[in-house]
């Protein structure tokens, strides 16, 4: 049975089907030729034979035409499809110019929703996520941890290894590993003079290179022999940023010397980009291992137990659980051996990727980075409940359109691919301003969370251009169907409701996404106030030093072959002279830098008793000072005296603080008291003053038991330090005592002048870097909520003009309409202040350990937020309410 070809084709309009058409085009022609033949006088079948023949081999035209038909067919079909996106597109760029401030809002909240979330997620992955550049077959790499585990003590870890140590463990199973060692993070001075700098270097051992499989960007790495730690030659590798920055990238680099520690090495290379070996600081400098302390220490200082990183490659088919095993039982072995007795021993092994420190915990910033993610999540929830918000307005805006598109016959389908290619519009401008907000927070962020780390990129992340173009992508479907959820099914319907109809039911969804956003702009302005509080309590820490007002100066006499007494007698000049220096107010020496190192005491008995004075199993610690130590660091003296001139002579008396004077003498003075410093019976040191409790090491940790004796006038230990109190806002003091020192010695390749606080730097940095990044996504997440209820509120004025023309007419005051429109304004932000503050109420001990010395639940913190965000919604709200106040009511009954 023949088919009707004109109506089927149309059966088919969603889709074209051009086999179709050539069949019956061919039958349509093989017909007219068969009655051409049958009308000449041949029979029917006769006629339909020789049109046959006539027309050739039938089924190759009908191939032949068929691809014809194809081509055509997509050519028109794509030409279709560019026409429509054309007119889709030209379409969508005049609604964003006839709606300038919308457009402009969504941008806005776009780039900030997807500009943070990339930016976070790529230091994130940084310092979690991504292998270290340059190296081949990461996945098979591990560090080596050494474990201890003493009874009632928790599990230590070290990653620190003696050179002896490393051999041994080299040499000890060779057939599942190949294994090298390693020193980060060394402080070398460059050059020689007050012109001279600090370098941060890696040293590495023999086989380094090789293990890691890189390649250099010029020159050569180090040999085996060269790396050698006691016959190894002066040799050096530029790290690739230093390279640039130092020698502006010359390429003929390679072959010249540079003055390290006051001796020449000579630059046989350069990393390439981005290279930081397995550890995520940055090192200026690639050094053979022999190069530490060179000059320094006879020929076999590397057989004592100078700490070294070890980094293995495992053997094909061998498994960390049989490494860590066999690695376990020999260590275990090997410090038997050496110690006899001891807790118990093991191995511990870790992939490269991932930050951790020496004891084999992730670093501060790991696990800041991670909230910093979680963080960027909420913000880009608030921006993307933002968007959502005002592409409802804008939908319900647009009601109208929508019912005169679909009652002029244009199919939902259509009507949906034209929502979204304005969606696509919106979140690619959206993008590519995301991609400014990358560029230029990008390098804030990681300057600010990976300070001193390698910030360099061997290339561009595709991980990262992957998420924000999902984001992008997200946003575009979300922009597109976003207005279909308004559309009606009666286009009739639509047409008589019009834009009122949106507002008058009051869309339950617009105004969840309004609480929503608010909640989680109160969460992420909680967690920056807790992060502020914390800070201004770190602030007001009384450390028991000035830690912003002392200056350490330190002395390096590598290669000048000055012997202990030389050094201590410069030291002893060096003090006379910085105490010339205009700013300096007091200075003194010590043996050990408070904040920086300390010494066990030993033995501390009081007269009367046989037993050592050990508090809680410790013996006190002590430091060998200089006459005017406690005024040269603010140390407060709350009792007695401090130490004179004279006191250097012999052994001379003690002072103690606080805390020991309490547990030593509780209840009265130790002023005058006497105690037993040595283990043989001798004179009883008196004691001569009490000093108020200073922090070691750590602002967290607990204060110790102290006592400070004086450096005796003819010490030879080479370990001295000076120490330099100045004014208040002097400046250029650290360049004088430099010059000072210099002039002292005009050999010493290096002195260092640094803030004794910057011993703690590093431990506020987390604190400073929370606040900072918290403040700024908490005010940004508070921006989008304001942006979001401003339009809200603006758009509900606009419908309700009518409604409020009848209130005014029938006597309503414009104050009475400007509550009545804040009021509504209000009431969502309330909403969604308590439930922010529920959120951050639950979720405070999250965060709990981040903080200083303040509670997750701080009410202070609490009721600010809640107050300043209202504020900020009372504001959002008040100028659509003035607007509301102005409208005459005639007008506004007249327009509607």
């Amino acid at each position: 049975m023949q088919r009707n070809t004109t109506w089927w084709r149309y059966l088919h309009f969603w889709r074209h089907r051009p086999e179709r058409d050539v069949d019956d085009e061919l039958r349509a022609h093989l017909e007219l030729r068969t009655a051409d033949l049958e009308q000449l006088g041949l029979t029917p079948g006769e006629a339909r034979r020789q049109a046959l023949e006539e027309f050739g081999d039938l089924e190759t035209t009908r191939a032949g035409l068929y691809e014809i038909s194809r081509r055509v067919s997509r050519h028109r079909e794509r030409f279709l499809w560019l026409d429509g996106l054309r007119a889709d597109l030209r379409h969508a760029l005049r609604g964003l110019i006839a709606s300038p401030i919308l457009a402009g809002a969504i941008v806005f909240t776009l780039a900030a929703g997807i500009g943070a979330m990339a930016v976070t997620y790529g230091a994130m992955r940084q310092l979690l996520l991504r292998p270290p550049p340059h190296v081949v077959a990461p996945e098979r790499l591990v560090r080596f941890f050494f474990t201890w585990d003493n009874p009632g003590e928790p599990p230590s870890a070290s990653a620190g290894a003696g050179f002896r140590l490393l051999q041994a463990v080299r040499s000890s199973d060779t057939a599942l590993y190949e294994l090298a060692g390693y020193e980060p993070d060394r402080e070398v001075p460059i050059g020689r003079g007050v012109d001279a700098r600090l370098g941060r270097a890696t040293l590495v051992s023999d086989g380094f290179w090789r293990l890691l499989g890189v390649r250099p960007l010029l020159g050569r790495f180090n040999t085996d022999d060269e790396a050698h730690p006691v016959t190894g030659d002066r040799v050096v590798v530029l790290g690739h940023a230093f390279w640039r920055r130092y020698f502006g990238g010359d390429r003929g680099v390679a072959g010249r010397t540079i003055e390290l520690r006051g001796m020449p090495y000579e630059i046989i290379g350069v990393a390439p980009r981005g290279f930081r070996g397995i550890e995520i600081t940055e090192s200026d400098l690639w050094l053979p291992l022999r190069a530490h302390d060179d000059g320094a220490r006879g020929p076999n200082w590397r057989t004592d137990d100078v700490p070294q990183r070890i980094v293995a490659r495992l053997r094909p088919d061998v498994s960390e659980a049989v490494v860590e095993a066999r690695a376990s039982n020999f260590y275990a072995t090997f410090m038997r051996r050496e110690h006899r007795e001891g807790p118990k021993w093991g191995v511990k092994l870790a992939g490269v990727t991932g930050a951790l420190d020496a004891a084999m915990t992730p670093l501060p910033e790991t696990r800041l980075s991670l909230w910093l993610f979680v963080i960027a999540g909420i913000l880009l929830a608030v921006a993307c409940a933002n968007v959502s918000g005002l592409l409802l307005l804008r939908a319900l805006r647009r009601r109208r359109e929508f019912a005169v598109r679909l009652a002029l016959g244009m199919s939902r389908r259509r009507l949906a691919t034209l929502l979204l290619v304005e969606g696509f519009v919106l979140a690619s401008v959206g993008g590519l301003a995301a991609a400014a907000v990358v560029a230029l927070a990008g390098p804030w962020l990681r300057g600010t969370l990976l300070d001193g780390m390698a910030l360099e990129s061997a290339g561009t992340d595709w991980n990262v251009v992957v998420l924000a173009a999902a984001c992008v992508i997200g946003a575009a479907v979300m922009a597109g169907l976003a207005p279909l959820m308004q559309l009606r099914d009666d286009p009739v319907a639509g047409l008589r409701d019009g834009g009122s109809h949106g507002m008058t039911r009051r869309s339950a969804v617009f105004r969840t996404l309004l609480v929503g956003q608010t909640a989680l702009s109160v969460v992420l302005l909680i967690g920056a106030g807790l992060f502020v509080r914390s800070m201004h309590r770190i602030a007001q820490l009384d450390h028991g030093l000035d830690v912003h007002r002392v200056l350490t100066v330190e002395a390096d006499f590598t290669g000048t072959g000055r012997t202990a007494a030389e050094r201590a007698a410069f030291f002893e000049r060096a003090l006379e002279r910085a105490r010339a220096v205009p700013g300096v107010q007091h200075a003194s020496i010590a043996r050990y830098i408070p904040l920086r190192g300390a010494q066990g005491g030993g033995v501390f008995r009081l007269p009367g008793s046989e037993r050592y004075l050990e508090p809680d199993r410790r013996a006190p610690r002590v430091n060998f000072v200089g006459s005017d130590f406690f005024a040269a660091t603010g140390m407060r003296v709350i009792a007695g005296r401090d130490f004179a001139a004279s006191d250097r002579s012999g052994n001379g008396p003690i002072v103690v603080n606080e805390r020991l004077a309490r547990f030593a003498w509780p209840g009265r003075s130790p002023v005058g008291e006497c105690v037993y410093l040595s283990a043989t019976p001798d004179a009883c040191t008196p004691v001569v003053g009490v000093v108020a409790d200073a922090r070691t090491f750590s602002i967290r940790e607990e204060l110790r038991y102290w006592f400070y004796r004086p450096l005796p006038a003819g010490d030879t230990t080479a370990s001295r330090v000076l120490l330099a109190r100045v004014a208040a806002g002097g400046a250029g003091v650290e360049i004088a005592l430099r010059r000072a020192l210099h002039e002292l010695d005009p050999a010493l390749p290096y002195v260092s002048v640094r803030r004794l606080g910057e011993a703690l730097d590093p431990q506020i940095r987390p604190w400073r870097v929370g606040m900072a990044v918290f403040t700024a996504f908490g005010l940004l997440a508070a921006i989008l909520a304001s942006v979001g209820l401003y339009a809200a509120v603006a758009y509900a004025v606009s419908q309700r003009s009518r409604e409020i023309g009848v209130r005014m007419v029938v006597g309503a005051t414009k104050r009475q309409v400007i509550g009545l429109v804040l009021g509504d304004g209000c009431r969502t932000s309330v909403a969604g202040i308590v439930f922010g503050l529920l959120i951050g109420v639950a979720a405070g001990p999250l965060i709990a350990d981040q903080l200083f010395d303040v509670s997750p639940r701080d009410p202070m913190v609490l009721g600010v937020v809640g107050v300043a965000v209202l504020a900020v919604a009372l504001m959002a709200s008040f100028e659509p309410a003035r607007r509301a106040a102005a409208v005459e009511p005639m007008t506004a009954l007249r327009n509607e």
